[in-house]
């Protein structure tokens, strides 16, 4: 490992492999931290070494010092999956292996579980004098190997690295400093491709498009596909011509990608999405599918977490939510899920869907499927999905299945929110408040509950003229912020305290500002199950010149639900009149057109029609 001014992560890096490592060896290239200090507590053999501007001088003083029949190399920002200590064990014994081409899996942006791409790197072989690194920026090893006649192996064995996360990024200013020395090396050596390809997506890391394009089109039309970086770079260089809004030649340098890398699923996925854009969407299904039944060649390609897995899952099912077509949808969504319980994207539209519709068994059956794998954030959103739909029961008996390391890792005050709102749902809001008074629980902490406690508050002295406004102006929800006033909205919806809402809707000043928020899914839900008489507050608040397109469709939803049938139809069809090619304003329109017969026949619709048609707002 070489490092400098690493001690933050450093620990972690270091953890991964104390328990199988013989022994550590780390060059520090002029740390002013605590990193040469953190890696001796490991047990570690530090080296000085004075920085050239040249990774492979550093990485090659640690081969040298080194002892062992093995090299594991690390970066501090990296880790080796714990679940992988098997494999590594089980790799070492064989007498024919001399290097392994590792699985890493690249996080960036906000860290999310899921938000990486994956790609492969020599990073075990064995200590032979003459393996060693070259090249001054992006060293590389296997170079030496080939020398010898010698191929990594495709392996398994996973890296985790965090290098490519926001914070990291903006803090150690990578990009910057590697395309310096990528220039440095390129005017050295001015054929050599790999650093010209290194440099361009440095460039792309900045969000200096129009550089990186300037390095990536003519690499393309020089190179052969057989080379290495060949499929990163193709797909890469369509990603820019996307964002540049070139379609038809992302479509052609796609399609190109297919014919010479038929398994390459990110290809299929970014094809799906451009057939989709073209609202070509039986093309864009198949793309999808396509997607879905491949099994890529190891090693090969870098790749998005999921292609081809869970991600193209819920593109497919977001396609079928375009089309109208929801039993589609949601198969698509259990899919991903069966694949990646956790995956956020995925759990959030099945949820919805499913409660909707009413799955209860099958909501019972995957959540069992996926019990031990579901964060405790999830779990807590099953429970008030539940509260939304009015099983209590059921929401009770959901709360018995929260496995015990996801019950250690919530608040302490989480389940029992979940038990206030079932109570105060019930009518127990006088028992509830009670319980709330007594809590000395820092607001900060625990937004949901406080504005639990002053939303019941609210309800029970709604009665009450002067008691009514001073609540309205109490610190906790007379926020500006729109994120407060949904929160404070959503406690109202699913604790049942309708007449708080509506005094709240009619006296705080920045009701009118943040009331479309209560338009968009899925808090629209909550307010389409509500009386008629909070739909009625709610309404009587929107100023409809002010809506955009999403919610003006929402308010004809909610004029239906009412039986308002000018009102709906007016806003429907203006709706239409500014999306012509947006289906669900007709499918509304003959929603109401089909209602207004029923009605004449003694059959009043229900507002559950209206429930379900909403949820297509988000697609």
């Amino acid at each position: 490992m070489i490092v400098k001014d690493e001690e933050e992560l450093l620990p972690r890096s270091l953890t991964s492999v104390a328990g199988i490592a013989s022994e550590i060896v780390v060059v520090d290239t002029g740390s002013t931290d605590r990193s040469a200090a953190i890696a001796r507590e490991f047990g570690a053999s530090v080296y000085a070494h004075e920085w050239e501007d040249d990774f492979s001088k550093a990485r090659n003083q640690a081969l040298d010092v080194a002892s062992g029949d093995w090299i594991l190399v690390l970066d501090a920002d990296e880790e080796l999956a714990p679940e992988c200590l098997p494999l590594l064990s089980e790799s070492l014994c064989r007498s024919d292996a001399f290097a392994y081409a590792l699985h890493f899996v690249n996080y960036y942006g906000q860290f999310t579980e899921y938000l990486s791409f994956t790609d492969s790197c020599c990073r075990l072989f064995r200590n032979l004098p003459d393996l060693r690194y070259s090249g001054k920026i992006h060293e590389d090893i296997v170079p030496a190997l080939l020398k010898r006649n010698l191929t990594p192996i495709p392996s398994r064995i996973t890296i985790r690295h965090y290098g490519y996360l926001e914070d990291r990024v903006r803090q150690k200013r990578k990009p910057q400093r590697n395309a310096s020395l990528l220039a440095k090396a390129i005017a050295a050596t001015p054929g050599d491709s790999r650093l010209q390809y290194a440099l361009g997506t440095e460039y792309l890391h900045m969000e200096r498009y129009s550089e990186a394009m300037g390095v990536f089109l003519p690499l393309l039309e020089s190179l052969e596909p057989s080379c290495g970086f060949y499929p990163d770079l193709l797909l890469k260089t369509a990603l820019l011509l996307r964002l540049q809004r070139s379609h038809d030649e992302t479509l052609r340098l796609v399609e190109e990608g297919l014919r010479l890398f038929p398994d390459f699923t990110d290809l299929w996925d970014l094809l799906g999405d451009l057939c989709a854009e073209r609202n070509e969407y039986g093309l864009a299904r198949k793309a999808y599918e396509r997607s879905l039944m491949l099994t890529p060649r190891s090693g090969l390609y870098a790749s998005q977490t999921g292609s081809g897995s869970f991600a193209t899952a819920y593109r497919l099912g977001q396609l079928q939510e375009k089309l109208l077509n929801r039993a589609e949808a949601l198969r698509s969504y259990r899919q991903a899920l069966s694949k990646f319980p956790r995956y956020e994207p995925a759990w959030r539209r099945w949820l919805e869907l499913t409660a909707t519709e009413g799955r209860w068994a099958e909501l019972l059956y995957c959540l069992r499927s996926w019990q031990v794998e579901l964060t405790p954030q999830q779990w807590m959103e099953v429970v008030r999905s539940l509260l939304r739909y009015n099983e209590l029961s059921l929401a009770q008996r959901i709360r018995e299945w929260v496995p015990e390391p996801a019950l250690v890792s919530l608040h302490p005050l989480s389940l029992r929110l979940s038990q206030w709102l079932i109570r105060s749902k019930q009518g127990d809001k006088t028992g509830v408040l009670a319980e709330l008074q007594g809590l000395n629980e820092p607001k900060e902490r625990a937004l949901d509950i406080e504005l639990l406690r002053w939303a019941i508050r609210l309800d029970l002295s709604a009665v009450k003229e002067d008691d009514r406004q001073q609540l309205v102006q109490d610190e906790s929800a007379a926020a500006a912020d729109e994120r407060t006033f949904l929160t404070a909205c959503t406690v109202f919806l699913e604790a049942a305290c309708w007449d708080g809402l509506v005094c709240y809707l009619r006296q705080s000043e920045g009701a009118l500002r943040h009331l479309p928020g209560l338009l968009r899914t899925p808090l629209l839900q909550l307010v389409l199950q509500a009386p008629d008489f909070v739909i009625q507050a709610i309404l009587a608040r929107c100023d409809r010149d002010r809506l955009s397109p999403q919610e003006l469709c929402a308010y004809g939803l909610l004029c239906g639900a009412l039986l308002r049938w000018m009102e709906a139809t007016g806003a429907l069809r203006q709706v239409q009149d500014r999306l012509p090619d947006w289906s669900l304003p007709r499918l509304a329109l003959a929603q109401v057109y089909r209602s207004l017969a029923f009605e004449r026949l003694g059959q009043p619709p229900e507002k559950a029609e209206w429930l379900k048609l909403s949820l297509w707002l988000s697609a």
